[in-house]
């Protein structure tokens, strides 16, 4: 068992990890975070969207490997398919990783399929039709099949592993499918320790400078405590000298109260959400090209657009919205475990 960090140690290392997040733009911080481990309160009435020419462009370092985690089959397209397809066509060194397969998801078995009692051959046939699809819309967006990595994470129990199921002695097991374990790493449980191990150990063989995750402050457990994971596997590289210098890391937000924003009359730009306390955000616009493949992408979730339709396609937007979040928040985040 790898030995831990002490607490004093990994929150330096984490600063350390974050300094160019902070960096960007000179930001400066000033609302306080929601604390670690809970989703934050749903905010009031949002703030008025800035002006568009008040968000910056995203820019990426040159030379850039970019690693991209979704939580499920298709976050990556709502979130990030215009970012995809823009890496992709320059021949940008390139990882998608997902955490769980989506195999949790009981709505879409009833609805989409009409199994009334789900079993959990059910629940594991879903996450292997989540994955086909994820290849087929990857492929629209020119990710080639080798750049992409299936984790295989219960779907709905990542904060467990966060919170309950940490070691490596108390593996978590599956409602849904029943199962402790991933489908293919061998001595691999459902525990934070390992989850970690295999995050960590993606980041230290692609050794990305880029580091693209779900936004901490995600009201969904999932994409929230993907994001927890992430920092907690980068944070450890840091203190170790692995990483260095520490990639850029940016986050994209899919579950929140009155998200996307998409002010009228066109609804097809998203603006930033005002109220969302300590982020920044930038912007990548979409050509016409990227935005037709984001939306061939998506068309491939036919599992996911039967039961939530209407919201996946508020995503296909004339461009995608990107955050730094404050570096406390992160060193916060990475000094739990």
């Amino acid at each position: 068992m790898r030995r831990r960090l002490g607490g004093r140690r990994r929150a330096l290392a984490a600063v350390a990890l974050v300094a160019a997040v902070s960096a960007v733009g000179g930001l400066r911080w000033l609302a306080p975070a929601p604390r670690v481990g809970t989703p934050p309160e749903p905010p009031g009435s949002a703030e008025p969207p800035p002006p568009a020419s008040s968000v910056a462009p995203l820019a990426l370092p040159a030379q850039a490997r970019v690693v991209v985690f979704a939580p499920h089959p298709d976050d990556e397209t709502v979130g990030v398919g215009g970012l995809l397809f823009r890496l992709a066509q320059g021949h940008t060194p390139l990882r998608v990783v997902f955490v769980t397969n989506g195999d949790g998801y009981r709505r879409a078995l009833e609805q989409d399929f009409a199994v009334e009692r789900p079993t959990d051959a059910d629940y594991v046939a879903l996450g292997e039709l989540r994955q086909r699809e994820a290849l087929a819309a990857l492929a629209h967006l020119g990710v080639a099949r080798r750049d992409v990595r299936f984790l295989g994470f219960p779907d709905g129990g990542l904060a467990e592993l966060w919170r309950a199921h940490w070691l490596r002695t108390h593996p978590y097991t599956s409602p849904y499918t029943k199962e402790s374990s991933p489908p293919d790493p061998e001595g691999v449980g459902y525990d934070g320790q390992d989850l970690t191990s295999i995050v960590s150990g993606i980041l230290r063989d692609f050794g990305p400078t880029v580091v693209v995750m779900p936004h901490p402050y995600d009201t969904h457990l999932d994409h929230a405590h993907t994001s927890y994971f992430v920092t907690e596997a980068l944070s450890e590289l840091e203190a170790s000298g692995v990483l260095a210098p520490a990639p850029t890391v940016l986050t994209y937000l899919v579950h929140h109260p009155r998200w996307p924003v998409l002010p009228g009359p066109s609804f097809d730009r998203e603006f930033p959400l005002g109220d969302l306390p300590d982020t920044r955000w930038s912007e990548s616009e979409l050509a016409p090209a990227a935005l037709a493949a984001k939306r061939a992408a998506l068309e491939e979730y036919r599992s996911q657009l039967g039961v939530m339709n209407g919201f996946l396609r508020h995503f296909l937007c004339r461009n995608e919205l990107f955050a730094t979040v404050d570096p406390s928040v992160l060193v916060r985040i990475a000094a739990v475990h």
